[in-house]
């Protein structure tokens, strides 16, 4: 009873603090969440379904908390100062991404930007939803979905949600110009973000277990890889065809592949990839051939199809703007198909096996010619593995297989596919 008024009380203070078109989308911030007996516990609680300490989580372990504060940071400053642009925690290029950045009359009077990328970036605007959220007895997953909270449960949902900022779009995205004045580059695999994401600091974010899966009907981890994959694809195709992501004859260089110019000049260390000429500017398509050797194991022709096609966007690449729009909108309609088979179908361990073999073959094959494409074959190998039932974290191939990634300077694609090729030996088949 206590906790209705609150919220009552919470409510009618937002209500007389914004205007009537405002409050369908409220945020509300992450002070809302915080009291101890919603999601500010010290400890997890055992007795609910939810462990009701995600505000402490996130605010002591979730990098996000601390996306806003790291504009304030001397590399931030540098970078802002490097693009001449005032400083990085005032710059709507850069708040859009490492904070909440919504319009202020559609900020609660508990909405802080200073607190980073909080709750609602995630798990939607909170005036609507709050409510049943918190007071419902009992409170189903489906009765919260129904005002607005988001399903990040499902695959494609969480791949529209963090792609957003993890891979970009035509309003916001880490162009060349920011990576020039030392932003990082972008680098986004779904299902392993997801989970290093879920256990930051060793503590989790919730509990992936039984209940949670019947709760929510979540995604499997397969499906969440893929959505991802798709989802990246997607937005690269989309920023190829913007007229803000061109320079002149050329897209934006943060479109292409970074390892096509920014690599060591000793090229028996490097592999063009197959039908692409050596020296080319080459469109960074990553995702497409992370799809393709998946779609090896599930669709062998829609593969040898997609391979084609990719191979069509990088030959455009070199032909100016006009020709790539043109492959980028004739590849991008090749996706719903795809989504549609390789999202929304159960993976059983026969195909999460036979994955892992399509993947580590397409190595075999010089499918993974540079660090873009092997830090995605990585990521890929190791969460198949684990799909599979094979223990990773002991297995020796799988460390030395990150151990070559840890430098891009000093990355050698045929000693990574070497180790591969023994990974496969050594699955099942």
């Amino acid at each position: 009873m206590l906790k209705t008024l609150a919220w009552i009380l919470l409510l009618v203070l937002i209500a007389a603090t914004a205007s009537a078109a405002d409050l369908p989308a409220g945020h509300l911030g992450v002070a809302t969440c915080a009291s101890s007996v919603c999601h500010g516990s010290a400890r997890p609680l055992p007795a609910t379904a939810v462990q009701q300490n995600e505000y402490v989580t996130w605010s002591h372990f979730d990098p996000h908390s601390d996306a806003y504060r790291s504009l304030r940071s001397e590399k931030s400053a540098a970078i802002a100062g490097r693009l001449g642009i005032g400083p990085a925690e005032r710059e709507p290029a850069c708040l859009s991404c490492h904070s909440e950045y919504v319009e202020p009359a559609s900020r609660g009077p508990r909405f802080q930007l200073e607190d980073g990328v909080g709750c609602e970036a995630c798990h939607g605007a909170a005036f609507n939803w709050i409510a049943s959220h918190d007071d419902r007895t009992p409170s189903t997953h489906v009765e919260n979905l129904e005002p607005g909270l988001v399903a990040l449960e499902k695959a494609e949902v969480r791949a529209a949600i963090c792609a957003a900022c993890h891979a970009g779009s035509a309003d916001r995205f880490a162009s060349h110009a920011m990576m020039a004045a030392g932003h990082p580059r972008l680098v986004f695999e779904l299902d392993t973000y997801s989970e290093l994401w879920r256990t930051s600091g060793g503590r989790e974010h919730y509990r992936a277990d039984a209940d949670y899966r019947q709760r929510k009907s979540s995604s499997g981890s397969v499906a969440i890889w893929l959505a991802g994959l798709l989802e990246n694809a997607r937005r690269t195709l989309d920023l190829a065809r913007s007229e803000k992501a061109s320079s002149g004859m050329l897209p934006e260089f943060s479109l292409f592949n970074c390892y096509s110019c920014h690599r060591s000049m000793r090229l028996r260390r490097f592999r063009d990839p197959p039908g692409v000429a050596p020296g080319s500017l080459r469109f960074n398509d990553s995702a497409f051939v992370m799809l393709a050797a998946a779609l090896d194991a599930l669709d062998a022709p829609r593969a040898a199809q997609l391979r084609a096609s990719t191979s069509g966007l990088q030959r455009a690449t070199a032909q100016g703007m006009p020709a790539l729009r043109a492959a980028a909108s004739a590849l991008l309609q090749e996706l719903p198909a795809l989504r549609l088979d390789m999202v929304a179908r159960e993976y059983g361990p026969a195909e999460r096996s036979a994955l892992l073999r399509s993947v580590l073959a397409a190595a075999e094959r010089g499918e993974y010619p540079d660090y873009a494409a092997a830090e995605q074959a990585a990521m890929a190998v190791t969460m198949l593995l684990a799909e599979s039932g094979i223990a990773v974290h002991s297995d020796p191939e799988v460390e030395a297989l990150f151990a070559d990634l840890r430098d891009d300077e000093q990355f050698d694609a045929g000693r990574f596919g070497r180790i591969l090729a023994r990974i496969r030996q050594s699955a099942p088949h």
